[in-house]
């Protein structure tokens, strides 16, 4: 567990396979956060959520955040169509988050976006993860769709690299 003070070493960046297992058991805990927030279980549908083999084509990013030994976020690239690239399963730990690593895996998809062409970035959230829209918003994600699913309001955001 990272210490509440924050006083443990700074976050790094590691490319990974989208499904090992330091992957997986953050997607696992991420699957368990949501599933509380929403009040019910939430399926593998991998339209919105994306099975781990998408990260391993051109333009595509894997990337696993860390904090000493121990992974506390993780993201992924692919590319959505021309020109645009999509992020995919960001989370971060709530034990992790306030120390920067949301904000660095972002900047890192960002990057490895423009590096291979891509003129702007999507994505897809929910009113239920309120961390992660207010860094969207905070890093210049604007709302193009705001579809509904039952009493959920979804969001679709996007940002010119």
């Amino acid at each position: 567990m990272i210490p509440p003070d924050g006083a443990s070493g700074a976050i790094a960046l590691h490319d990974e396979a989208a499904d090992s297992p330091a992957s997986q058991a953050l997607w696992e805990e991420y699957m368990a956060d949501v599933a509380e927030r929403l009040g019910a279980p939430v399926g593998a549908r991998e339209d919105i959520f994306a099975t781990p083999d998408v990260f391993s084509g051109a333009g595509s990013a894997w990337v696993v955040a860390y904090d000493g030994d121990r992974a506390v976020g993780c993201a992924g690239l692919r590319r959505l169509a021309r020109g645009t690239g999509e992020i995919k399963r960001m989370f971060v730990s709530p034990a992790a988050r306030g120390r920067g690593a949301g904000r660095l895996l972002l900047a890192e998809l960002e990057r490895r976006a423009a590096e291979s062409g891509m003129e702007r970035m999507r994505l897809f959230t929910t009113d239920v993860l309120f961390e992660a829209r207010a860094l969207y918003a905070a890093a210049g994600y604007r709302v193009i769709a705001e579809p509904r699913e039952g009493a959920r309001q979804d969001y679709v955001l996007e940002k010119p690299l």
